[in-house]
């Protein structure tokens, strides 16, 4: 939505912060969500659109209900136009405010915004409102409809796609709805995401409340020591484990409100586990055709259309001319790109490679790291996320870095920041010195 800026002096922005929420517990200002409070939030989408802003948190006259904040904003300020916002709507936002202004013509004495029948935030006055609020507060009256209709003012029907950005948050209830909104929102903007995941075995934490958001555009590696928590995570984003508390989405769906079984189709998987449980004699065409399916020693032979599409992606691992090799004579780095042509062949929009190294000698590792790079610079490419003990084996693709210690997260975020000698220490709990060499790392361990 393109929106052009606004006039920067043309008017005030009122927020109305007075009053205490009994249902809450507390000021409406100070309810706190995704660690903020409603006050910051509204005071955020406020300042966005450039005018002046202004708190009323105490009314010049008490017991007036919202007519008293507006009468107190008329007094306290000088705008010929006001523009008045309530703390309790926290998704109130730029685009929303531009387009009410929009709607103010040069005749009118203000905008209320519509919806469901009924007037209410946000709304704008001009000044010469001012003797139609006295004539309402002399009334004894204190409902904003009484004031939008003794002052002729506009009304806008609110379109239904902005509707949730006046969603009134007044109740426990409404504010846990309101969190799991923004998750769910934020859910479908990632490709993973993990809030608050916890995980238990015979009583012993495994995973200590884990938090984690993977995005499009984002390649990761996690790294941590042996019973760091690795092989765990791993099985809970996968759907082999079940968490005993927190929350999972994978690809914008919800573990537990989705069938894993089809969702685990999008999530390719590359690890030793799978390695092991391949035919002997299969032949690597076949293995990656199997992939389509997730399907392990199948006993039915794949269709043409299949093997066909297991062709191209054989090609693109650099590996067509194993098509007709069994499994059983293939080297360790030949098996990890078949197994990686495998979790392509169902189009994966992430790609998981759980120490995909172990095993390689040095010099079938880095001619398989060299493919991972390239598979990881291609636009077209799914998600990748690394897991490894070895700093060596992170090449540039990667650009976020995810550290587990204890099954606790020591630290999350984009590799320039989070990858440092200092963190990698605390992860594999030794003196670990970390210097660049060429593109990649290596670290050098003080015993």
């Amino acid at each position: 939505m393109n929106l052009k800026p606004l006039n920067q002096s043309s008017g005030t922005v009122c927020i109305l912060a007075g009053g205490q929420s009994r249902r809450m517990g507390k000021p409406k200002p100070n309810v706190v969500l995704r660690g903020r409070s409603f006050l910051d939030w509204v005071k955020t989408a406020a300042q966005s659109i450039g005018w002046p802003v202004v708190i009323i948190d105490q009314d010049r006259v008490a017991g007036l209900g919202p007519l008293g904040g507006i009468e107190t904003a008329f007094s306290e300020t000088k705008s010929e136009l006001l523009l008045f916002l309530s703390c309790d709507m926290p998704f109130v936002d730029r685009a929303l405010l531009q387009h009410l202004i929009r709607q103010l013509r040069q005749s009118d004495s203000g905008v209320f915004t519509v919806v469901d029948g009924f007037v209410g935030f946000p709304f704008l006055l001009r000044r010469s409102a001012w003797p139609h609020l006295t004539t309402c507060l002399e009334a004894n009256t204190r409902s904003l409809q009484t004031l939008a209709s003794t002052c002729a003012a506009r009304r806008w029907k609110l379109p239904v796609i902005l509707n949730a950005t006046i969603r009134n948050i007044n109740t426990p209830d409404d504010l846990r709805a309101a969190e799991a909104s923004l998750d769910q929102q934020d859910a479908e903007g990632s490709v993973l995401m993990l809030k608050d995941l916890l995980m238990r075995r015979d009583s012993i934490p495994i995973l200590c409340g884990i938090h984690w958001t993977v995005r499009k555009g984002e390649h990761w590696v996690i790294l941590g020591a042996n019973g760091s928590g690795k092989t765990s995570l791993l099985s809970a984003i996968t759907g082999y484990m079940t968490p005993t508390g927190g929350h999972i989405w994978a690809l914008g769906k919800k573990y537990g409100r989705s069938d894993w079984r089809q969702l685990r189709k999008k999530i390719g998987l590359v690890s030793s586990s799978i390695r092991q449980m391949m035919a002997e004699s299969e032949p690597a065409l076949h293995t990656v055709a199997s992939g389509r399916a997730a399907v392990i020693d199948s006993w039915g032979t794949p269709s043409k259309t299949d093997l066909s599409a297991a062709r191209k992606i054989l090609r693109l691992v650099e590996c067509d001319y194993l098509a007709d090799r069994a499994w059983s004579v293939l080297s360790q780095g030949e098996r990890q790109r078949i197994l990686i042509g495998r979790a392509l062949m169902a189009r994966p929009n992430l790609l998981i490679l759980d120490e995909p190294c172990a095993g390689l000698d040095p010099v079938a590792r880095e001619r398989f790291l060299e493919f991972i790079e390239r598979l990881g610079n291609d636009p077209a490419g799914p998600t990748l996320v690394l897991v490894t003990h070895h700093v060596e084996e992170i090449t540039p693709a990667f650009t976020h870095v995810l550290m587990l210690r204890e099954g606790k997260v020591l630290a999350s975020g984009p590799r320039k920041h989070s990858l440092n000698s200092k963190n990698l220490s605390a992860t594999f709990g030794a003196d670990i010195k970390l210097r660049a060499h060429g593109a990649r790392l290596i670290a050098n361990i003080k015993l």
